[in-house]
């Protein structure tokens, strides 16, 4: 899976799940659950884009829009001149990479700021980072049993790692939303923990207000005092338990998993980038007289064999002039279909870079000789091919 579908894959997960969550789990008071939930989608969605399974691949819509895929044929020129061109996908990339060293940059001085915090022992409010606690000059039992909940289960590890996916995914809005339920959880666990030491939640409650709200100011320490965050513990500390009934909600984010392993295999490869067309194509193909195989018997075979085809479209292939100029490189899709006779028939440019690239694969395609037919229960038919070319400029050395 090329990276730049690979991290579209998993930033949709992301919304998805997160989407899941805010729908169907977020009012839930089980917050462990809801921790886990929320860390282990993180881990889903960026491991479900990389797996392939055989079972989900031969479902219908993935098998229904497979079709042969021949070894990829590469292109080499060499650049017109030296000069720097800048393409789309050049641009998103330096704008992907200059928000990740800026944000990179930005972690890294908040982690120079809580270490500045720790050394001054800052006791104008509780907090906690890992296993370092301050309580601020407070001697409250409650207020340090809300801290050592958050030191326990290692809270700051789940900020951290929020931190580090929002840098990945900067451009991600829902992965914003994700960090602060993230936080959010952290403190109604720690409520949570801490109302068992009160004598009633009122109790508890009157401290958050009773208290002045002065925090670092830094969002990667687990503070005892919120203000953006007081009303929803309020409200939380105020609501009833959810009934264990609640439990099969977490159940239905199942099919959510199944779905996108689905989704992750049927779009794998050259196939996820040729979807809409294949789909499209493989419809029309169902209109003829004559059926059309993707997996036959036996193959149809060039003459010489198909290393002697590749050779073919490698010195017939001419770089178009107009790439070399522009300093453009990319990947051509072409589909072409092998008739009884052995001609080549059909051939549709699925997916190209542009500037003349399809259209002169298409031209060295049709200028490809007979093939040798493929056969299925002793008679001749008709095969479906993909071939992917890349256009690739050789650096200069120098």
């Amino acid at each position: 899976m090329q990276t730049i579908q690979y991290i579209i894959f998993a930033n949709v997960y992301i919304a998805v799940f997160l989407g899941f969550y805010m729908l169907f789990l977020r009012k839930e008071t089980f917050f462990q659950i809801n921790r886990a939930y929320l860390i282990g989608s993180i881990f889903l969605s960026f491991v479900l884009p990389a797996i392939q399974t055989s079972w989900a691949q031969q479902m219908s819509l993935a098998h229904q829009l497979k079709i042969i895929y021949l070894k990829p044929v590469t292109v080499l020129a060499q650049p017109v001149s030296a000069t720097q061109h800048w393409t789309l996908m050049g641009v998103i990339s330096f704008l992907y990479i200059a928000g990740i060293l800026i944000l990179s940059a930005r972690l890294i001085a908040k982690l120079f700021i809580v270490r500045r915090i720790i050394n001054q022992a800052d006791t104008s409010a509780p907090w906690s980072f890992f296993r370092r606690i301050n309580l601020g000059g407070s001697s409250n039992p409650l207020i340090c049993e809300h801290e050592n909940i958050h030191a326990a289960q290692w809270h700051t590890v789940d900020v951290l790692l929020m931190e580090i996916v929002v840098i990945i995914n900067w451009f991600n809005p829902a992965v914003y939303f994700l960090r602060k339920e993230v936080k959010n959880i952290h403190e109604f666990i720690a409520d949570e923990g801490a109302l068992r030491r009160a004598s009633s939640k009122k109790e508890y409650a009157m401290l958050l207000f009773s208290q002045t709200f002065e925090t670092p100011l830094n969002n990667l320490v687990n503070t005892f005092f919120n203000q953006n965050l007081l009303k929803q513990r309020i409200m939380m500390i105020q609501r009833n338990k959810s009934q264990k009934k609640a439990l099969f909600k977490y159940g239905f984010s199942a099919p959510l998993v199944g779905l996108m392993l689905l989704l992750s295999s049927a779009g794998t490869g050259p196939v996820a980038e040729t979807l809409r067309d294949n789909k499209s194509a493989y419809l029309k193909e169902q209109q003829y007289e004559e059926p059309l195989f993707t997996v036959v018997e036996q193959p149809p075979t060039y003459p010489g064999g198909l290393d002697k085809f590749y050779d073919f479209l490698s010195k017939t292939i001419k770089y178009p002039a107009q790439m070399k100029e522009k300093n453009v490189q990319g990947k051509v899709f072409v589909s072409f279909i092998v008739e009884k006779d052995g001609k080549l028939s059909n051939i549709k440019v699925l997916r190209e870079p542009g500037y003349g690239s399809g259209k002169e694969a298409a031209r060295a395609i049709s200028l490809c000789p007979k093939w040798n037919s493929g056969v299925q229960n002793g008679r001749k038919v008709r095969v479906k091919y993909n071939v992917p070319i890349s256009f690739t400029l050789e650096k200069i050395k120098g």
